[in-house]
């Protein structure tokens, strides 16, 4: 799935005639809704407010603000706006205000790459929406298609049929186009219906008109081409709309899936020449977008600093300042790792495998990073200032080891079992410390070269479930062994208990097949590529073969 990609923001967010979108508003900001979102006047009237003295109306503004950039498909710049009124409304305790911004606030750090957290954002939004079904469904719709990104096709389900359900009784007052399909990728993913997913994302196709936001389109046409369900003059209206919207990873997608030249007039040279061109165009874009976004964190991290030194003794002031920039480095790796993740859309034959990897890296880490933040300030709400500080400087030297690694299409076990051991040291100073793990690799396969990355994914996830059960005595086992020319790794935990662990829908473990399969379409032995999975509550395992 494409991470990048400026998830949809529903026509409700800025369609602001509608007397609902009123209820609770101030009359001094009445104006304001009332006035189109393209007029000169709007455009005035949100400055005015900016600029007010009143905090009310000064939030107000910067809401009108957030929503208008969002509205035209821009997420970065709404950050700024969307911070100061969510802080201006919680000084003031308007909930009206803050449901508003909590909703535009989800999709813009989305957008960017945020971590699961953003799904505590949405859940609040729902919670603050409740008793108003249609605004209940809009902030519903749009949590789906964060949990669809995390492997969470189950939930999916569950939250799009009730949106569905209040789509048909509000009878055309929300366009279903997007929940149509999220479910139909969910379904997808879970190898269900798939006569129910070709209805819902051609549902979904058929309401791609001029009655909603580009952004919207573009996501349906996304979610379209992960289902390959764009013929080719299809493809072709996919592609003229991309170019002139400048959704340059659309296009690129588009492209890479489009073989029928002649619908445009193009050759295969000029189609290649322009797929080239619209994934440069897309990386220039992300690029510039984060390099913005990190210029903010950094402010925004200073801003930070100097409120703890203001109000926190010295010792705890200077373990903010040293979190907080900490926090800001791993948000320049981040951002500097998905700015590339566009080009891994490119069909290029001269580059696939290099992009395909780095498109898995890039999805991997970021993942592994907001799980170590989480252990930070599990640490630091105990006020357990020496560990957090002991926890940070291994976190360090592990992610400047990983940093180091060259970007080789595969990697030693030796080294592969070098890096487990760090970082299975870093779990049991966070919340594992009960968990025994064995990595068994002999002497004779240290040698041995495999894939990058595909063990840690799989460990994180032992951890994860077989960690926090009540069990005695938890364990994981990391085991490879050789029969012949085939290798076999194995990953066992000791089961997931009572927890709510599902086969195969793991963020994770979804990523991992997806390397094999790559690997597999590139081998001369493809049948030696297997992965097979069983999650069990006294047993998880994961056995992976390749060739030698």
């Amino acid at each position: 799935m494409n991470k990048c990609l400026f998830l949809a923001v529903f026509a409700v967010l800025w369609s602001g005639c509608s007397r609902s979108e009123q209820a609770g508003v101030p009359n001094s900001i009445y104006e304001a809704f009332a006035k189109h979102p393209d007029s000169a006047r709007f455009e005035s009237l949100m400055l005015d407010l900016v600029e007010s003295g009143d905090q009310t109306e000064e939030a107000w503004g910067a809401y009108f603000v957030a929503r208008d950039i969002v509205r035209n498909g821009v997420s970065f710049d709404a950050i700024t706006y969307l911070e100061r009124a969510e802080l201006l409304f919680r000084a003031t305790k308007n909930s009206e205000g803050i449901k508003r911004v909590l909703l535009l606030k989800a999709h813009a750090y989305w957008a960017l790459g945020g971590g699961e957290e953003i799904l505590s954002i949405a859940e609040e939004t729902m919670r603050m929406r409740e008793g108003n079904s249609k605004s209940w469904a809009t902030a519903a719709g749009n949590y789906t298609t964060y949990l669809l990104d995390y492997g969470r096709y189950e939930e999916v389900l569950v939250y799009s049929d009730s949106v569905l359900a209040i789509c048909r009784k509000t009878d055309g007052g929300i366009n279903p186009s997007e929940a149509y399909a999220v479910r139909a990728e969910a379904l997808q993913q879970l190898d269900r219906d798939a006569a129910a997913v070709d209805t819902l994302i051609t549902r979904a196709l058929e309401l791609i008109d001029g009655t909603i936001p580009d952004i919207d389109k573009k996501n349906i046409y996304l979610r379209a081409l992960n289902l390959n369900a764009l013929d080719q003059p299809a493809l072709a209206r996919c592609i003229q709309f991309a170019h002139a919207k400048e959704f340059w990873s659309l296009e690129a997608e588009a492209r890479g899936k489009w073989t029928d030249y002649a619908l445009l007039g193009e050759t295969s040279e000029t189609a290649l020449k322009a797929e080239v061109l619209a994934n440069k165009r897309a990386l220039a874009a992300v690029n510039e977008g984060q390099s913005k976004f990190l210029a903010f964190e950094l402010a925004r991290g200073r801003s930070e600093i100097l409120r703890y030194q203001r109000e926190s003794k010295l010792r705890k002031t200077a373990l903010a300042v040293t979190v907080l920039l900490f926090i800001t480095v791993l948000i320049g790796i981040l951002v500097n790792y998905r700015s590339r993740m566009m080009t891994a859309r490119a069909k290029l034959s001269q580059q696939e495998a290099e992009l395909a990897l780095e498109n898995y890296k890039n999805t991997i880490r970021p993942h592994f990073l907001f799980n170590q933040l989480n252990n930070v300030s599990a640490f630091l709400n105990q006020e357990l200032i020496e560990q957090a500080q002991d926890y940070l400087a291994d976190l360090g030297q592990f992610l400047r080891a990983l940093l180091e690694e060259q970007d080789d299409q595969t990697i030693e076990l030796g080294a592969v079992k070098k890096q487990l051991k760090a970082y299975v040291a870093l779990q049991k100073k966070g919340s594992y410390t009960n968990v025994a793990v064995t990595i068994d690799v002999p002497k004779e396969l240290l040698n041995v070269r495999i894939p990058t990355g595909l063990l840690q994914p799989l460990v994180e996830n032992s951890f994860k479930y077989a960690g926090n059960e009540a069990s005695a005595s938890p364990s994981i086992l990391i085991q490879a062994r050789r029969s012949g020319t085939i290798l076999t790794l194995k990953v066992e935990d000791s089961g997931y208990g009572e927890s709510n662990r599902q086969a195969g829908t793991g963020h994770g473990l979804s990523l991992v097949k997806d390397r094999i399969s790559f690997n597999q379409s590139r081998s001369k032995k493809p049948k030696d590529w297997t992965l097979t999975t069983s999650f069990k509550k006294e047993k998880g395992t994961v056995v992976m073969t390749m060739p030698t």
